[in-house]
């Protein structure tokens, strides 16, 4: 049952790599725009495939016999599920922020939260593969003086990721009272939800919506390239 377990669990990353290759074709060759919540999901997207990486290390039973049940699991699993989950939560709020409340956040606040999120995140979490390597394992209260140099680490990074809260809930709160009116479609987004206003009325849409072109139009020719936009937006 061993090499059944070892090998069902290496297939998981056929469908995460499927994701990823999905992720890289979505934009490539495209015009990035690095707002904050693009900058969210590709730091969110990094993490995840480093997480993932850790998990087919895992799924191989000679490396986990020596890793089991040590810090290298935890740090596998934070950097698939809190790096990613809350990059991912983080680029929704500051995506949807706009269309919800009709203002804008701080752009240069916003990119400060990523970036302390993303160092501090990676502080915290990318010491424990090493302390897991070398043979620290988890649940305890206190650990051998050896392991002190990434532990201190991973503690600063902690901190660091609480600190990164700070200038977030400052962003919100500022924007919510002070922020600049926010026009209905401030990404030039594609999605009928930004042909409403900001925030939208009551059932969403005065009138029905038009629909003038369809939901997944990549490499379609008679939506091509045009200028001053790399892309054909939906109009109301």
């Amino acid at each position: 049952m061993r090499m059944l377990f070892m090998v069902t669990s290496m297939l998981v990353a056929v469908p995460t790599g499927v994701k990823a290759f999905g992720w890289t074709a979505t934009i490539w060759k495209s015009k990035l725009h690095l707002e904050t919540p693009m900058l969210f999901a590709m730091g969110g997207a990094a993490m995840f495939l480093l997480g993932g990486v850790t998990g087919v290390m895992l799924a191989a039973v000679p490396f986990d016999i020596h890793v089991h049940n040590t810090y290298f699991i935890v740090g596998h699993f934070h950097y698939i599920v809190f790096n990613t989950i809350t990059m991912a939560i983080f680029a929704a709020i500051y995506f949807w922020f706009p269309k919800i409340t009709g203002r804008m956040y701080a752009e240069g606040w916003g990119k400060v939260h990523f970036w302390l999120t993303f160092i501090g995140a990676n502080l915290t979490f990318f010491p424990m593969l090493p302390l897991g390597l070398q043979g620290m394992v988890r649940r305890i209260s206190s650990y051998d003086p050896r392991y002190q140099g990434w532990n201190i680490l991973a503690s600063l990074g902690g901190f660091l990721l609480g600190v990164s809260v700070l200038p977030f809930i400052a962003n919100i709160v500022g924007s919510l009272l002070y922020g600049q009116r926010a026009s209905n479609n401030p990404w030039l987004a594609t999605g009928l939800e930004w042909t409403t206003t900001s925030p939208p009325p009551r059932d969403n849409f005065e009138e029905i919506p038009v629909v003038k072109r369809p939901p997944y139009d990549y490499g379609d020719p008679k939506y091509s390239v045009i200028e001053p936009h790399d892309y054909h937006q939906q109009e109301n």
